[in-house]
């Protein structure tokens, strides 16, 4: 059997030692609390950090994407009269051959005119004798 202490302990320290049991357990559930959030929070700056680069590689190249398409469209608005220019010495390089097309459009027109004119003047019906009553005088 075992031996009962000489003095039994006391109620009130027990109940001082149940307290203070409590008081450790949540001291200890509040340090390994604040050790989980500062690293939850190392890892959140670490992460955020981490968006925050990839943000900016993102926005540069947009951003040199956007220059690039800038200078595409631009540079037409920027020649426009260059190709006007060029647009009207094609035109008129070839002033003689525009003519000899022009001359050919105006011959085929002609004889389209002759043939419309021959066969309207084909279709045009006589014109009918009229039935009229002759007056008396």
């Amino acid at each position: 059997m075992a031996k009962k202490s000489a003095t039994p302990p006391r109620s009130t320290d027990m109940a001082r030692k149940i307290w203070l049991a409590g008081v450790g357990a949540y001291g200890r559930a509040f340090s390994e609390a604040q050790e989980s959030l500062a690293k939850v929070t190392d890892d959140t700056s670490r992460v955020f950090d981490d968006l925050v680069a990839r943000g900016e590689e993102i926005e540069d190249t947009v951003e040199e994407h956007g220059r690039a398409l800038a200078k595409r469209v631009n540079a037409p608005a920027r020649s426009f009269d260059e190709r006007i220019r060029k647009m009207r010495a094609r035109l008129t390089a070839d002033d003689d051959d525009n003519d000899d097309r022009l001359r050919a459009v105006e011959a085929r027109l002609d004889a389209i005119e002759t043939k419309l004119d021959l066969l309207l003047a084909a279709q045009k019906p006589a014109k009918p004798k009229s039935a009229s009553k002759k007056k008396p005088s």
